[in-house]
């Protein structure tokens, strides 16, 4: 009797780790999904409009400023990722004459594996944030 009572209190244990795994996952996962939609201009629009509820009129005096942001927004972003681009770069570049050829083919190796699991996730749905619906290269990490 003694033993059914543990395991009963083991199973319990171990489903309540579980379901707070999960849900902590997918917490995360919506406060991601939340963030990223500031990465297109409909979404920081369709954001900001969302929490505001402004009236009609509001509205027509609130959009062209939301449009402007959301715009200025945007490049910021593309030029803040080519910046990071350039710097991945300039880092590979001094890099990667000090590794042994293992180390490279481990680094390679890294890079195409994140890669693939972030495009099977996300169904390339992050890169296509530019706002016209042209996916963005991934970045050379």
């Amino acid at each position: 009797m003694r033993t059914k009572s543990l395991i009963i209190i083991l199973v319990t244990l171990a489903l309540g780790i579980f379901i707070g795994i999960l849900g902590s996952n997918f917490a995360r996962a919506k406060r991601i999904k939340e963030y990223r939609s500031y990465a297109s201009n409909e979404g920081f629009t369709q954001r900001f409009l969302k929490v505001l509820e402004p009236t009609e009129e509001q509205k027509k005096q609130i959009l062209p400023i939301i449009k402007e942001f959301s715009e200025r927004n945007s490049e910021l972003r593309k030029e803040y990722r080519n910046d990071f681009r350039k710097l991945l770069k300039e880092f590979n570049k001094e890099l990667t004459p000090l590794l042994t050829k293992e180390q490279i083919e481990k680094l390679e190796q890294g890079r195409s594996h994140r890669h693939r699991d972030e495009n099977e996730k996300e169904g390339y749905s992050r890169r296509k944030s530019s706002g016209h619906g042209n996916p963005e290269p991934p970045l050379p990490w």
